[in-house]
C-alpha cells in the first residue's frame, strides 16, 4: 500500500529526475502485439477513464454531498485516486503527460523516464533499479477501499484477472536474451 500512495501522492522514494512520461510514452512499445499489447488493456479498462468520471453528473452530487468547495475534477480528494500523480510538482511531468488518461501505467509502476527507454527495460533488474516499481495487491486498496463512494468490496484475483497485462512470452527484447517476466 505504501507504495502506490507515495506514488500517487508524490514522495515516491525515488530520484526526483525519474518524472511522470505518460502514457503516450509507454504506449510506443507496450501497444504492439509482439509486445503483448497492454495498451489495449489499460485503455480499455475503467482506469483509463477514471479522470472522464469526474466530469459526469454523478460525481458533482458526490462532491456536493460531501461538502467539497471545488468541483470532483479539481479537487484533491478526488484526484488521489482518479489522476496519476496529482500531487506532484509540474517539473515532474514530461511533454506527454495527460492528467485526463486518468490512472495510467505509472500509477502503480512509478514515474517512468529513467527506465522506460528499451534498453533499461529489457533488463527487469535494471528497470527496477531506475525506478520500475511491481505493485503489490495491497496497493490497490489505497484507492478500492470504503472511502470511496462507489465502493464495491475489492478482490485483488478477480481485479487482477481483468487487469492483467502479461508480455508476450514469445517476445525477446535481444534475440539473445530470455525474456518471460511480467511488465
Amino acid at each position: 500500500m505504501s507504495i502506490l500512495l507515495t506514488v500517487l501522492f508524490g514522495e515516491n522514494g525515488s530520484d526526483k529526475s525519474n518524472i511522470y512520461a505518460g502514457v503516450q510514452r509507454c504506449k510506443v512499445c507496450h501497444e504492439t502485439d509482439e509486445m503483448g499489447n497492454q495498451y489495449a488493456v489499460w485503455k480499455l479498462s475503467q482506469h483509463a477513464n477514471a479522470y472522464k468520471t469526474l466530469l459526469t453528473e454523478e460525481s458533482a452530487q458526490i462532491a456536493k454531498s460531501w461538502g467539497l468547495s471545488l468541483p470532483a475534477q479539481e479537487s484533491p480528494k478526488c484526484l488521489k485516486c482518479h489522476v496519476t500523480g496529482y500531487n506532484n510538482s509540474k517539473a515532474e511531468f514530461g511533454k506527454k503527460f495527460n492528467k485526463e488518461d486518468g490512472v495510467q501505467c505509472e500509477s502503480c509502476h512509478g514515474p517512468g523516464e529513467t527506465y522506460r527507454k528499451e534498453n533499461i527495460m529489457c533488463d527487469l533488474d535494471l528497470a527496477s533499479a531506475n525506478g520500475l516499481i511491481m505493485p503489490k495487491p495491497e496497493d490497490c486498496l489505497t484507492c478500492h477501499n470504503e472511502e470511496s463512494p462507489r465502493y464495491k468490496a475489492f478482490s485483488y484475483e478477480s481485479y487482477y484477472e481483468k487487469m492483467k497485462h502479461k508480455k508476450n512470452p514469445d517476445y525477446n527484447c535481444f534475440s539473445d536474451e530470455e525474456e518471460d517476466e511480467d511488465w
